[in-house]
This record gives C-alpha cells, sequence and structure tokens, in this order.
C-alpha cells in the first residue's frame, strides 16, 4: 500500500490529494511496525517511542508526520513539548504560479510542485520529505542483501 501510493505522487507531484495520501500512508507506516507482535495494553507509549526512533532516524519523519495530521484534521494543537512544523492542512499546496504568489516566490508551469509552507513561512518541495521518509522505510524494512538461499 505505501510504496504504490508514494509512487503514485512520485509520478504527478503537482498533485495535492497524492501527496497527502502519500504522507499519511508514510506516517501509518509507524502504526503498522508499532503493532507488529504486539499484544500489550500501552499502545499510545509504544508508538510515540516509535516515533522518536524514527525521527532519529530520519528527520524528515516528523514533518510527514505533521502533514498526516493536519490533512486529517484541519488544523492542529499547538504542542508546547514538541512544535508542530505544520499545523494546517492549508500549507500543502500546489507552487503559486508565477502571476499567483508574491513577486520572487512564484515559478512557472515547468517548476510546480506541490509544497509546504512551515510555520516559519519557508517553503519546501513536499516531494523530498515524502522520498527521504520512503528511503528510511526501506532501510528499516530491507537492511542489506537478500540472498538467493534466503527466499
Amino acid at each position: 500500500m505505501v510504496k504504490p501510493t508514494v509512487d503514485e505522487f512520485l509520478r504527478d507531484t503537482l498533485d495535492v490529494r497524492r501527496g497527502r495520501l502519500a504522507a499519511i500512508m508514510l506516517c501509518h507506516m509507524a502504526d503498522h511496525a508499532a503493532l507488529d507482535g504486539y499484544t500489550g495494553p500501552d499502545m499510545q507509549k509504544r508508538l510515540r517511542a516509535l516515533h522518536s526512533e524514527l525521527i532519529d532516524a530520519c528527520s524528515d519523519f516528523a514533518l510527514i508526520r505533521d502533514i498526516a495530521d493536519a490533512s486529517k484534521h484541519a488544523r492542529l494543537h499547538v504542542r508546547l513539548t514538541e512544535p508542530r512544523q505544520v499545523s494546517t492542512a492549508d500549507q500543502i499546496m500546489p507552487l503559486p504560479g508565477l502571476f499567483g504568489a508574491p513577486f520572487g516566490e512564484g515559478g512557472f508551469a515547468e517548476a510546480a510542485c506541490v509544497i509546504v509552507r512551515f510555520e516559519s513561512g519557508m517553503i519546501r518541495p513536499l516531494e523530498t520529505p515524502v522520498r527521504l521518509v520512503l528511503q528510511m522505510w526501506e532501510r528499516i524494512l530491507f537492511p542489506g542483501p537478500v540472498a538467493l538461499g534466503d527466499l
């Protein structure tokens, strides 16, 4: 589910819906990883610990988590302990065209993509954290070469 969803977005980085779905799938992989083989009662504690490990492995996981949460809830609560990089769904958007953006921020159609506008005002193409978090999951799930004898 994750890889095909991410691949669909990476083939069409102008599609906000696909970008949000890619972030949601990459974020929710943590739920599946935390649940794998676990039958204990304290799932939230386990999931928070895993999120911390994933952020240590790839800092962009925190951004992907914020994008996924904002896409689901529209507006997120401010957290004092872990400030959000994105707090509203409106911060995931297509890059404004040349005539629809403030001077110096617009791009020609061939430069258009889905962007993330951080709380700080900085913008970044969504494609970059999506690729980096997918690579992180691939390193975690497939840490080394597989020999034919292992199959």
